[in-house]
């Protein structure tokens, strides 16, 4: 080989390989890369709050506190702080890495959504049994049967995993079967019994998203135990 060959093949070699090889080449081991790193904060305490607070409004209109029997404020509350709130909260969630609590937090969000679509006159619902209005009770026991099933179906992941949570959803389902009992059968007390449950629910979501946004802050003076 000529001397001018010797040196176009070294330059091509520079050229795509970036180096001229050795005699002996040894490939370096790989690196693994670092995993990414999250700039999001923790959503579920804002997610918590969002759902303690339209259960609680429930509770209270179902339970007639006040006086009160129109449903418009409620209906506001269950679009936005229960729907549209805990939406974000559980996308917020899936991008951490959360599957748990952003199928929990997205669970909620259609059932709070799927209620209000019940209240929303547009929707029509109600408007639908006008013709056999003896009919409402039973469907929404079915509508609400439904949804303790669904609740149910998230109680094994979080046992273990969190005491609290896990008694918040237990109680949430069951309360949430004895108003299903109480629609289908129109037996007003066990409607009084569950709702007066959805209190208690409330009460532990609140002290759960108070612990965990105490627990986000490095700078709290005052922490929750969280079991």
């Amino acid at each position: 080989m000529s001397p001018k060959s010797k040196t176009n093949s070294t330059l091509e070699k520079i050229e795509y390989g970036g180096e001229v090889p050795t005699s002996a080449p040894h490939a370096a081991p790989p690196v693994a890369a670092a995993p990414p790193t999250s700039n999001f904060g923790n959503p579920a305490p804002a997610g918590m709050f969002a759902f303690a607070g339209t259960m609680l409004l429930m509770a209270l209109y179902n339970l007639g506190a006040g006086g009160v029997t129109v449903s418009n404020v409620l209906v506001g509350m269950l679009v936005f702080a229960g729907g549209i709130a805990q939406l974000l909260v559980s996308m917020w969630e899936f991008a951490r890495g959360n599957t748990l609590f952003a199928t929990c937090f997205l669970t909620f969000t259609t059932f709070w959504l799927s209620y209000a679509a019940v209240l929303i006159p547009g929707f029509g619902v109600m408007e639908a049994y006008a013709a056999a209005p003896e009919q409402i009770p039973k469907a929404l026991g079915l509508y609400l049967f439904v949804w303790f099933i669904t609740i149910t179906m998230l109680i094994p992941s979080v046992i273990g995993k969190s005491h609290l949570f896990t008694i918040l959803l237990s109680v949430a389902s069951l309360s949430v079967l004895i108003l299903s009992c109480g629609m289908y059968l129109s037996i007003t007390v066990l409607s009084t019994v569950g709702n007066a449950l959805l209190l208690v629910v409330c009460s532990l979501a609140y002290y759960i998203g108070l612990a965990g946004l105490l627990a986000s802050d490095p700078g709290s003076v005052i922490t929750l135990p969280l079991f």
